[in-house]
């Protein structure tokens, strides 16, 4: 007990519940970051034909690889704007949806290295490296781009439903990726700081994952089979 009782004290609990949005706002705050991904997207596919351009015109490989460079970083950025979206306004779905951020990094770099590879008339230690260039841009791209940890509706609903017992407010640890419905959980007194919000808020810093201790997560992972 004496352990517990430390821990806590160490402890500071963060309230953000002044800071909750209504259900229009949190759909209006996710519609503008799909709407900015989706530019940033078609501005990484404009990046990809400037590439392939470039590299059927080649005369110097910097320009080319350039545009892979940028074709990366906004498909990158793009994503994370995609899957923040989602946390606020998770979709119907937990595939198509949750993962367009790894379709669309395959939509900017499939098609460029495809013809880099199948490009003839063209230096064959420049087209090693920008081959070598844009598919370790591909990779980096497609890994930062997964959502490994995607929401549907139907997840927020159980949670907001479960929620309602206890005031539809929750807790989470700034380094963890669960809510929790009992503060004094023995999970969360190993964390110093933690934040106290509505469930809603929880999913919208990624944290989607019921506590098994006090928010029923083991039943719900042997439900679905987890």
């Amino acid at each position: 007990m004496a352990e517990k009782s430390r821990a806590r004290e160490d402890r500071v609990i963060t309230d953000i519940r002044d800071q909750a949005k209504t259900e229009s706002q949190r759909k209006a705050d996710a519609r503008k970051k799909r709407t900015i991904a989706i530019v940033l997207w078609i501005l990484a596919i404009a990046c990809e034909i400037a590439a392939i351009f470039l590299f059927r015109k080649l005369v110097v490989l910097w320009p080319c690889l350039l545009a892979i460079i940028v074709d990366a970083v906004l498909c990158i950025v793009a994503a994370q704007f995609w899957k923040k979206a989602n946390h606020i306004d998770p979709p119907a779905g937990r595939f198509w949806q949750n993962q367009f951020g790894a379709i669309m990094s395959v939509i900017a770099f499939a098609p460029l290295i495809v013809i880099f590879l199948l490009s003839k008339d063209v230096d064959p230690k420049s087209k090693k490296i920008a081959v070598i260039v844009a598919a370790i841009a591909a990779i980096a791209t497609m890994g930062a781009s997964i959502d490994y940890n995607p929401v549907t509706i139907d997840d927020l609903n159980e949670a907001e439903l479960q929620a309602l017992g206890y005031g539809g407010e929750c807790y989470w640890a700034k380094y963890s990726k669960s809510y929790h419905f009992d503060p004094d959980c023995p999970t969360l007194l190993r964390s110093k700081e933690v934040f106290h919000g509505t469930i809603e808020q929880a999913f919208e810093e990624g944290r989607t994952d019921p506590c098994d201790f006090c928010a029923n997560g083991k039943e719900e992972k042997a439900q679905s089979g987890e």
